[in-house]
Order: C-alpha cells, then structure tokens, then sequence
C-alpha cells in the first residue's frame, strides 16, 4: 500500500518534530519534508510534490496564508491542512478563501491530529467547535446584509430617507467594514468581526474612502453622520 506523503511547515522545531514523530507512528503516511518558512515550504512543495501540507499560519518570510494561496493556485490538488491558534480565529476566513482543506487546532491529542489528517485526505473539512459559531455567525450576517441589498434603492426625493448615490457604489463587504466603522471599532476589531486580515481592512478603506471622496476614518464617520446614512 503506497503511503501518503506528506510536508510540515511551521516555524516551531518543536511542533514539526512532534507532528513528524506522531506521523512516523502510522504506516500510511511518510514526512517529506519539513520547513520553518513559507518561501522554503513552497520550494519544498515544488519539489516533493506532497499529496497533503499541514501548514502554520505565522510563518517568516511568507506567511501560511500567502504560501496556501499559490501552493493551491500551483497545485490545486494538494490538500493544505492549516495549523491553527484559538488566537488565529480571524484568519480561519482568510484560509478557505485561498483553498484551505481543514483546520488543526494545536495541542489537541494526537487521536484528533490523525483524525483531522483523514479527514481532510477523504475531503471532509473539520472546523474547530470555536470556530464553527463565528463561521454560522459570519454567514447568518452576510445572508442578512445580501437580503438588504437586494431590496429596492430609496428615492432619492424621499426627504425622510436620504439616499447617496457615493454610498450605493460600495460593495456589500465595504458596506460591512463601514458599518463597523461608524460603530467606533478599531481596524483590527473590524477584522476579527468579519474574518478578514487587518491588512485586507485597511485596502478596503482606502477604496471607501475613494468612492466617498474622503481621506480618513474621522470624514468618513461625519460624512455618514451628515448624510444621516
């Protein structure tokens, strides 16, 4: 019976030797390689050509995420399995975005870790119990704020119903980090609400503030304000 090959990227010697110690255990999988950045983790894909990563998001050089999305953009049929935090919750959006296969929450029993290995071979993608309710929250929102963008525009001769033909320009996404915005909350707040990086936030107002023609948070804010929006 041919083994599973299989790589370990994650910048901890101390986490790649213990997933390769307990990988070494099970006669159907054989560690191909094992890496500490994300631009030696893609070398090392290119080469073995593994059918299987488990892939840490916070890595030097190239970050998991970024090495996922062209390790699948490479190799679509590599499954990528991202080892993750409680703390990475904010992430776990970005991961599937860019073809993420499952999730590994770190320092589970190593029962757990094999499951989760089978089941991303076999397809299935386990979501850490943490992690499913932000997920079902996030998609009960964008379901709530599709439903709304799908109803008819105001008039804009309604006096009691200003309407801005600025603000209708804004995707659904740029709608979300808005309301958020006008809420107070803090780039990184916004992130983790909408599972997205504080990086991708920040490109996200700067196309606000274009299609507003403002140039910060604070006009951004007295622009909705004044416009009542």
């Amino acid at each position: 019976m041919s083994r599973t090959t299989i790589l370990i990227a994650d910048d901890q010697p101390l986490i790649r030797d213990g997933l390769a110690a307990i990988l070494s255990m099970e006669d159907k999988y054989t560690v191909v390689a094992k890496t500490g950045d994300g631009l030696t983790t893609i070398a090392q894909v290119q080469l073995h050509r593994p059918q299987l990563v488990l892939m840490d998001i916070h890595m030097p050089k190239l970050d998991g995420l970024a090495a996922t999305k062209q390790i699948k953009t490479e190799f679509p049929d590599i499954k990528v399995l991202i080892l993750t935090t409680f703390e990475d919750e904010a992430y776990i959006w970005e991961a599937i975005r860019h073809g993420a296969s499952g999730f590994l929450v770190k320092g589970v029993e190593t029962e757990k870790i094999l499951s989760a290995i089978q089941d991303c071979l076999d397809g299935r993608i386990n979501y850490p119990f943490s992690v499913q309710l932000r997920l079902a929250q996030a998609l009960h929102s964008s379901e709530q704020h599709a439903n709304e963008s799908s109803k008819p525009n105001r008039a804009p001769s309604d006096p009691d119903h200003p309407y801005d033909d600025k603000l209708s320009a804004l995707s659904i996404q740029e709608r979300n980090i808005v309301k958020n915005l006008k809420q107070g909350k803090s780039n990184q707040a916004i992130a983790s609400e909408l599972f997205l990086t504080t990086g991708t936030v920040k490109n996200y107002l700067s196309a606000v503030y274009k299609k507003l023609n403002v140039s910060s948070r604070s006009e951004t804010v007295a622009y909705l304000h004044d416009n009542d929006l």
